[in-house]
């Protein structure tokens, strides 16, 4: 193994943590596999790849969680994995430029209203009970399908962007809402990557390097796991203060990057 094999196995593992935490791990992956070489699209496409071991890992960690969470995870499969072909499809036809423009404002929008979910919800008179859909069916998977679109086209901050959404149209404690977000993210790069697999294996054009995805792929599998650990210990207030800085920390990225 090389160094650079080392270095994307610790960015794998302190991604796979950041996204059982908040979402935005990509944030770390992303620019590792740029040092490493990549261009800009086969370093998104081979960080969707590369960090869905870890996803997986922790949507196990959260099983318990997420059958408490049956009825609304059976509402976001769905678009999860809809929104992950179809996302994953308008990068590698699109390019990665169309959305970058405009994430940085979504992302810093997102942060401050992740911020101040508990007194947004209470403006809006969701104070339902914790086990009670504040939002109808089609609402909840509507949201869904939007945050995976941009999840599989783009991915950095989709956690960020999923927990304040959701924050708004489900009354759930906020782990709760965090196990559906990493089955959410779970789905949506687990079909985002076959997406690019398929297209890649068809119409070859460099955009995925299993190479890079495999060591990437060791790390997250390790911190997928044990960073819901952590999160379960954290208390709510600062999850949601984690998650505020982790997107307006991404939002200052694309901004300089840019």
């Amino acid at each position: 193994m090389t160094q650079a094999d080392l270095w994307l196995v610790l960015a794998g593992a302190l991604a796979a943590s950041v996204n059982a935490a908040a979402g935005g791990g990509s944030l770390l992956s992303f620019p590792s596999l740029l040092a490493v070489g990549l261009s800009s699209i086969a370093a998104n496409a081979t960080s969707t790849v590369g960090l869905l071991p870890g996803g997986f890992g922790s949507v196990w960690a959260y099983r318990a969680e997420l059958w408490r969470l049956r009825r609304e995870a059976l509402l976001v499969t769905v678009p999860s994995i809809a929104g992950g072909i179809l996302g994953a499809w308008l990068l590698l036809h699109l390019g990665g430029a169309v959305f970058a423009q405009v994430v940085p404002a979504l992302l810093t929008a997102a942060a401050a209203l992740l911020a101040l979910q508990p007194l947004v919800a209470r403006w809006l008179g969701r104070a339902a009970g914790p086990r009670t859909v504040s939002a109808g069916p089609l609402v909840i998977a509507s949201a869904a399908l939007a945050v995976s679109v941009y999840g599989g086209y783009f991915g950095a901050g989709q956690g960020i962007l999923f927990l304040a959404v959701m924050g708004l149209l489900l009354a759930r404690p906020l782990d709760e809402t965090n196990a559906l977000k990493v089955l959410c993210a779970a789905l949506n790069n687990s079909f985002g990557a076959l997406t690019f697999v398929v297209l890649e294996a068809r119409h070859p054009t460099g955009a995925l390097v299993l190479r890079d995805a495999a060591p990437l792929a060791i790390g997250s599998i390790l911190g997928g796991y044990f960073g819901v650990r952590v999160v379960r210990r954290v208390p709510a207030p600062w999850l949601r203060g984690f998650a505020s800085v982790v997107g307006v920390g991404i939002a200052l990225y694309l901004v300089i990057e840019r």
